[in-house]
């Protein structure tokens, strides 16, 4: 969501310091710019618009293109925007990719894999890359309807700078991911609010979204 941490986690958002660290002229990651809160806050809105949509179908009409997906890997991206907890210090553009695999076979269920998030903004640079869970569930059991939503979680190595200055931390994000498959190779997906924590010292977070597409194979 990012949008990185994230990771500075920019997509999911970009990574704050405390504000004992911004006394002390800490990595504040990205600059403030209030014209990005409305676009990010579409994102849930669009998101509980297509489950109300596409859960509406009746089984046998739902078209062959929107039938549940039949294979294990995903790869995905995306764009993310991300705020700090610690007051207007973002919002934080950056970008999402991560690959899964399901252990099922197909598109439901435990899913293991690496995630990697990256931004920057006005002097500051982030990225973070570390192993990724997520669980998968059909959000409409009683249908042949490949849309699914479930939890996601990973944790690693978050790297970040600025102004010439270095850090290197532990991050951790925890959010929902919503995932629709069509025609059993595209996934379209939004993962509307994450939390990115990390700790170089100090603990700082940030809470973002992340929307992007992917293929399966």
């Amino acid at each position: 969501m990012r949008p990185l941490g994230t990771v500075d986690g920019r997509e999911a958002g970009a990574g704050v310091l405390a504000s004992r660290d911004r006394d002390r002229g800490g990595p504040r990651e990205f600059g403030h710019d209030g014209e990005m809160m409305p676009r990010a806050s579409l994102v849930p809105g669009l998101c509980v618009f297509a489950v109300l949509a596409l859960a509406g179908t009746d089984a046998g009409a739902v078209p062959s293109s929107l039938r549940p997906g039949t294979k294990p890997h995903y790869f995905e991206f995306g764009p993310t925007v991300g705020y700090g907890f610690h007051g207007p210090l973002g919002p934080a553009g950056g970008a999402w990719l991560d690959y899964l695999y399901h252990f099922k076979g197909d598109a439901e269920g435990p899913a293991l894999g690496v995630l990697t998030t990256f931004g920057a903004w006005k002097h500051r640079f982030a990225f973070n890359v570390g192993p990724m869970f997520q669980w998968d569930f059909k959000l409409v059991p009683s249908k042949a309807l490949g849309l699914y939503l479930g939890p996601h979680i990973s944790a690693g190595y978050a790297f970040g700078a600025f102004d010439g200055r270095n850090y290197h931390s532990f991050y951790a994000l925890v959010g929902p991911t919503l995932k629709l498959i069509v025609n059993d190779f595209w996934c379209f997906w939004a993962r509307p609010l994450n939390f990115d924590i990390r700790y170089y010292g100090a603990i700082t977070g940030n809470y973002g979204a992340a929307i992007g597409a992917g293929i399966t194979f």
